[in-house]
């Protein structure tokens, strides 16, 4: 009976240790799960901001002005424009 009782305490140890030590890995998952589900929300924060920066930056507007004052491009005399046709003649 003493062999039968320091079997059963000794899994009844040894369950009691997988318990505690499994519910240790399931909250450091769930914390780690945490962390990557807000830093997944900042990205796509992040994204959206990039998205309306890169359409502000693409209007029509923005690029002509650009053009204008820093490469100091202007819009041809209608004179100077020559029409090619697909067969390459003028």
């Amino acid at each position: 009976m003493n062999k039968l009782n320091a079997m059963l305490l000794a899994m009844t140890v040894f369950s009691a240790w997988s318990v505690v030590t499994s519910t240790h890995v399931s909250r450091k998952l769930y914390s780690d799960l945490q962390k990557e589900t807000k830093s997944g929300q900042q990205l796509e924060v992040e994204f959206g901001q990039l998205q309306l920066e890169q359409s502000t930056w693409g209007a029509h507007a923005v690029i002509e002005k650009a053009a204008s004052t820093r490469l100091d491009m202007h819009t041809p005399d209608p004179r100077q424009i020559q029409v090619i046709s697909p067969g390459g003649r003028i």
